[in-house]
């Protein structure tokens, strides 16, 4: 039967370009997955071993302080071991974190250290030269475009302690990937930059490669008093690796429940398509049984061509699959360790594809078995399975335990994810949707059947075309139930990852909101006065609410709170009191003469003072009594005690302190639903006007956790676009198979005088009919799945969820898809309009 399959197939191979379809998106959705997961571990495990990759042996202080070891802590190891000998070269590693400021942009960059023998460098250079002293510097293509700085051209470095440097770019390496570490830029200087700080590591080169494990074992043995290990490099690469393949696996989790869901979508497609092909093949099949095949022929004929199906589909999807998710990571710059996947993955996922295929065609076989011989001799177009209609009862019965078990499963995945989210766990949350999934596939389609006749009165009222799809839909309820699930998937995870998204995003900004009352902060480290030109232009940012500016003097002595003590006095303007702290977190004005100041709660506890008792600063000479008032402002973007201006001016010697005060900071509150991002752009470009200021508040915090967000929701629409069309391809074959069921009644319809227009009108009715009702399924169950998966995620991580309908996804949503399903019905409705009104007599 495989050579008769084959010949078919040949003879007529657009019959089967809807299976074809959901297989070839199936095997690209689950090999693309693949590809993702490879590709990125490969790409953080190239960037996190690049600079270990010409190493040898690694001195590590291990679980060691570093801060606690001597600057030469590396180079004794070495004496104490006695290994000088066989080392070939060695190179103390550095890293630090500063922030950079070039012509064009600033941002925060990780500055590392860069051998001076050739031996121990991991890249190469495009032009110019390498660093040879303290002040100069080797950066990307990449940076020094953003940056705006050619070689030759200055770059202004500076510490969190405001120490400045100003470094000359003296080359540009062939780096080609992005650094991932939340900071904006990657800097490569000479040890000679770091002054004498403490390394963080030795690298050493060795004469014989041979002699790794023996000198590692030395060195370690010498080093084992001060808590300092050593370990060869290629060792240290494969614990990189594994912790970079660890830290991936959640996301591709994630997005292989969307894969697994989708291909049950691809497979209820195939088994429609299968349905309208045995129905189209009604006359073939009895003429085969006619000459003599058996049911066994039949059933290994169906399979084969399924098997043959499969097997092409699966091999150009695993080709789009790879060269799509490759290209995907590519864009994105973050396919720098090159293509990555599996093979034993590979190989199950077009496994699984194949045999998902072959499994949802043997769901159908049974129609094409039981087709008699006699309808060889019949006219009709097709043989009808003892339709819905006539077999209600018989329908309905035998579904009450399939809906009874599928109920059971949806309520366990409700509840499952019930559990999930209030105990903040993800696994469980992740098999609650699996369990849910499983459940609709089992139950929807039967309930859909029930509630079909209902269904079907609300149509009637819209005329002759809508009783026609009333009758055509409750004809087939089965098939109409199986089309309303597979929509109602695709819908489910679309609404899923949307308001997973904006429930994310607003608890994200409720968080950091909490965290940091400081949207973002203009200051400079030193309490230097900000240049005019940014107190000028602070008021441009758009993305801002407001920008106040905040006046600060140091204070000369505070209760003693050993590291908690603040060393800063802030004025801010009397407006800025209820933008930045809620009406019943500040006390404006005095309390019995004595002025109201917020104070950080952690001083407030390690000095032993509690809410309302007094606090003695001296500033600007002036000894300055106030009342404690507890809040979490007083650390954006540094620990301090804050005032008003109002509440300086009632001090005794308020005249005394104001000459003193300088404006070195401005505070900025972002808008309601902005865009951080956008607005941490605005403000860092406002910072290059002065290169004292430092950025802070939760600006930058935001950014690099909203910037996450974005590039997942990316990958996850884009994967799930491949599962609204194969959705969106079942319902063409739903309309497809109504169509050639309904020849003869179409053809009858037309000789009464039915105009085309209302034949085609009917189509589309049933179209949206089952969109709609899918649509709205999909939404009720996808909108508190996806609230549900956040909280079991990052729930646990603060007090501050928050929960957001994606109203303005949703708005778009809806009419897009019922735009699809009217598309969906385009051919199928011309095809219902091309049958004649004679058609119907040649039976």
């Amino acid at each position: 039967m495989i050579r008769v399959a084959w010949a078919q197939i040949k003879h007529s191979p657009s019959r089967l370009l809807a299976v074809l379809l959901a297989v070839v998106l199936s095997a690209a959705m689950l090999v693309g997955t693949v590809v993702f997961q490879g590709t990125s571990t490969a790409s953080m495990a190239a960037v996190m071993a690049a600079p270990l990759k010409p190493v040898d042996v690694i001195i590590d202080p291990d679980d060691a302080d570093v801060k606690s070891l001597k600057p030469s802590w590396a180079e004794d190891v070495l004496t104490k071991a006695r290994v000088s000998g066989k080392v070939k070269a060695m190179a103390p590693y550095y890293a630090a974190t500063v922030t950079a400021y070039g012509m064009d942009a600033r941002g925060t960059a990780n500055v590392y250290s860069v051998s001076r023998d050739p031996s121990l460098r991991w890249f190469g250079l495009e032009s110019g030269d390498w660093p040879r002293s303290a002040d100069q510097i080797v950066i990307s293509q990449d940076t020094a475009g953003k940056l705006g700085v050619r070689i030759g051209g200055t770059v202004t470095l500076k510490s969190s302690d405001g120490t400045k440097h100003v470094v000359t770019v003296s080359g540009i390496n062939d780096v080609r990937f992005k650094p991932m570490t939340g900071t904006d830029y990657a800097i490569y200087a000479d040890p000679a930059y770091f002054g004498d700080a403490t390394p963080g590591e030795l690298f050493v080169k060795l004469n014989d490669p041979s002699d790794i494990d023996s000198v590692a074992q030395r060195l370690t043995m010498a080093a084992q008093s001060d808590g300092v290990t050593a370990v060869a490099g290629v060792e240290m690469i494969r614990q990189t690796s594994a912790m970079m393949a660890g830290g991936s696996t959640q996301l591709t989790v994630i997005m292989a429940v969307f894969t697994i869901i989708a291909l049950l979508c691809a497979m209820m497609v195939i088994s429609s398509t299968y349905r309208t092909l045995i129905a189209q093949r009604t006359r073939n099949i009895a003429m085969l049984r006619l000459v003599g095949a058996r049911r066994a022929n039949i059933r290994s004929l169906v399979l084969s061509e399924a098997l043959i199906t499969a097997m092409a589909g699966t091999l150009v999807g695993a080709l789009i699959g790879m060269g799509g998710g490759y290209a995907a990571m590519t864009v994105m710059g973050q396919a720098f360790g090159g293509f990555a996947a599996n093979p034993l993955l590979l190989a199950g996922t077009l496994l699984l594809t194949v045999a998902a295929t072959v499994l949802a065609a043997w769901a159908t076989v049974r129609h094409a078995t039981r087709i008699p011989p006699i309808q060889a001799l019949d006219g009709a177009a097709q043989y009808e399975d003892g339709n819905d209609a006539k077999a209600n009862d018989r329908t309905h019965n035998g579904s009450v335990p399939r809906i009874v078990f599928g109920a059971v499963c949806a309520i366990a995945g409700v509840a499952l994810l019930w559990v999930g989210a209030a105990g903040f766990h993800m696994p469980i949350a992740l098999v609650g949707g699996l369990v849910l999934a499983l459940g609709l596939v089992l139950a929807l389609p039967r309930l859909v059947a029930m509630l079909m006749p209902v269904v079907a009165t609300v149509l009637s009222v819209c005329g002759l075309a809508g009783k026609l799809a009333a009758a055509s839909l409750s004809a087939n309820v089965r098939r109409a139930g199986g089309t309303i699930t597979a929509v109602a998937f695709g819908i489910s995870l679309i609404s899923a990852l949307s308001s997973a998204a904006t429930t994310g995003t607003a608890t994200i900004n409720a968080d950091l909101d909490y965290r940091y009352p400081v949207s973002a902060a203009l200051y400079t480290p030193d309490n230097s006065t900000l240049s005019d030109k940014v107190l000028q232009h602070a008021r441009e940012i758009t993305d801002a609410q407001g920008s106040y500016p905040i006046r600060t003097i140091a204070i000369d002595h505070a209760p003693d709170g050993v590291k908690t003590t603040p060393r800063i006095l802030d004025v801010i303007p009397d407006k800025a009191a209820v933008v930045f702290a809620k009406d019943d977190q500040w006390h404006a004005g005095e309390e019995n003469g004595v002025p109201v100041a917020l104070v950080h709660p952690r001083y407030m506890s390690t000095i032993g003072i509690k809410e309302g008792d007094t606090l003695t600063l001296t500033v600007a000479g002036v000894p300055v009594t106030v009342r404690a008032h507890a809040s979490q402002l007083t650390e954006s973007p540094k620990l301090a005690i804050i005032i008003t201006d109002g509440q300086l001016a009632a001090l005794p010697r308020a005249d005394a302190i104001e000459p003193a005060l300088k404006t070195s900071m401005i505070w900025f509150k972002a808008k309601p639903g902005i865009d951080r991002a956008k607005l941490a752009g605005q403000i860092n470009r406002l910072a290059v006007a002065d290169p004292n200021a430092t950025v802070g508040g939760g600006i930058a915090e935001s950014n690099d956790i909203l910037n996450v967000l974005n590039m997942l929701l990316m990958l996850s629409y884009a994967m799930l676009a491949i599962t609204v069309t194969i959705s969106l391809t079942g319902l063409a074959n739903q309309l497809a198979l109504s169509v050639i069921e309904r020849t003869n009644e179409i053809s009858m319809l037309r000789a009464l005088g039915t105009r085309r227009g209302v034949i085609r009108t009917e189509i589309v009715i049933e179209a949206l009919t089952l969109t709609i009702i899918g649509t709205f399924v999909g939404l009720l169950v996808g909108l508190p799945l996806g609230i549900a998966g956040v909280k079991a995620q990052i729930g646990g991580m603060t007090s501050q969820f928050t929960t957001q309908l994606p109203w303005t996804q949703i708005g778009v949503l809806i009419p897009v898809i019922l735009f699809a399903a009217f598309l969906a019905a385009a051919i199928p409705a011309r095809n219902a309009t091309r049958i004649q009104a004679a058609q119907g007599l040649t039976s």
